[in-house]
């Protein structure tokens, strides 16, 4: 099963329910693309994830204490139901983008939020993760040792990550379209799931 955040227009989503995921829940701050992403499922006739579309701030999912333990027990019932959940998403990613020459990194507005979503796979313990990201998280220096802080604080939360940059002409798009996807994956998991790296 998967939890998504910085949901968009459901994309990656859609990606995760064609190889088998069940949808859990949907997190997405702008109702245009939360409009977007329901016509769009109405249209597949894809029905709405299990708790819905929820649009609002994912940061409420940490700074408000009755969001966080709504958000642990639908996490606890999905695992009831599922051998393994997942939390996907795509933070916003101007401030770590290097076409961007005024990129604020970590202390932007956007790019702070690609912390919270560390925050709250560190706070919520799913079973694995997903964090896409642009190429300039690690292709600048500041960048990345915001990113080595970032996985290093994953690590000491019990996950084994493995990241790579690939491109989306890769696998057949009709774009040029790089990006990071770091995965992450219970370290308990790994003996008898696969052998991950632990960097």
């Amino acid at each position: 099963g998967i939890f998504s955040f910085f949901t968009g227009a459901g994309f990656l989503d859609l990606g995760f329910e064609n190889a088998g995921f069940k949808a859990y829940l949907a997190n997405e701050i702008d109702s245009n693309f939360a409009q977007v992403y329901r016509h769009s499922r109405e249209q597949m006739k894809i029905p709405p994830p299990e708790y819905g579309l929820e649009v609002g701030d994912v940061c409420s999912y940490l700074d408000d204490d009755s969001k966080s333990k709504d958000l642990k027990s639908k996490v606890r019932k999905a695992k009831k139901e599922m051998a393994f959940v997942g939390f996907i998403g795509g933070p916003p990613c101007p401030d770590f983008s290097v076409a961007n020459a005024n990129a604020k990194g970590e202390n932007g507005k956007r790019g702070q939020l690609t912390r919270v979503y560390v925050d709250i796979i560190c706070d919520q313990k799913p079973d694995f993760f997903v964090l896409e990201n642009v190429k300039g998280l690690i292709s600048t220096t500041k960048h990345r040792e915001f990113f080595n802080r970032m996985i290093s604080k994953l690590h000491d939360n019990g996950y084994a990550t493995s990241y790579r940059l690939i491109n989306a002409l890769e696998y057949g798009a009709a774009q040029d379209r790089q990006r990071i996807i770091l995965i992450g994956v219970k370290r308990s998991l790994c003996k008898w799931l696969f052998n991950c790296k632990t960097n």
